[in-house]
């Protein structure tokens, strides 16, 4: 046990075992409370059909989609980067653990080791793409051609709210209509959405809308 330990903080797996237990630190923290899982995330937004002269900084971020880095949750992905590369510096030995940084040896052995780790993260990360990405609920199209119901005193071009009735709390939407005489208690047919000013248009439910 005392010879695997030594091996762990000797040359080359040292920047292997220091990545590992900083990310083991990390999941500890998360569990205890101190930190949220996603404080690391981020999320890679690249517009392939962007002009080529506003998308050089977009085109270099396009290597990172591919290896997932921004589909999957940050951590997570480090986290088997983290484990992978240090089982790779593990079980390959070569060279021989020693105390002392060689140079030329050590960091040939480092980028051995972190393109074996970058591949095996890549194909274990595949499967989850797109599993961490919020679920949106309620979409605007969703909501067009169902019944909500005007809370406000009157619904017009410029004013007006209304509810529509889910499995659990009620939306509060703001609505708007052409047509007047909408008042509190009506039943209404959302028909169209303005996404700009984040309002629903409206008719009332018996006029054949």
């Amino acid at each position: 046990m005392i010879q695997f330990i030594e091996g762990c903080f000797a040359w080359p797996s040292f920047p292997a075992t220091i990545l590992l237990i900083l990310v083991c630190a990390y999941w500890c923290l998360v569990m205890l409370g101190a930190l949220d899982m996603d404080v690391l995330d981020f999320d890679l937004d690249i517009d392939l059909d962007a002009d080529f002269d506003s998308s050089i900084l977009q085109v270099g971020f396009i290597p990172l989609k591919w290896l997932n880095i921004g589909s999957v949750p940050t951590m997570l992905w480090v986290s088997i980067f983290a484990l992978t590369g240090w089982m790779a510096s593990r079980l390959i030995n070569s060279p021989t653990p020693h105390a002392n940084l060689e140079l030329a040896a050590d960091g040939l052995a480092i980028l051995r080791d972190s393109g074996i780790a970058v591949f095996l993260t890549k194909c274990l990360t595949q499967p989850l793409r797109g599993r961490f990405e919020p679920k949106e609920v309620n979409l605007a199209k969703d909501l067009i051609g169902g019944i909500c119901k005007v809370t406000t005193s009157e619904v017009t071009e410029a004013f007006g709210e209304a509810e529509f009735s889910t499995d659990g709390a009620p939306l509060k939407l703001r609505v708007r209509a052409e047509e007047s005489g909408l008042t509190r208690g009506d039943e209404a047919v959302i028909v169209g959405f303005h996404r700009e000013q984040n309002v629903y248009l409206i008719k009332r439910a018996d006029s054949g809308a």
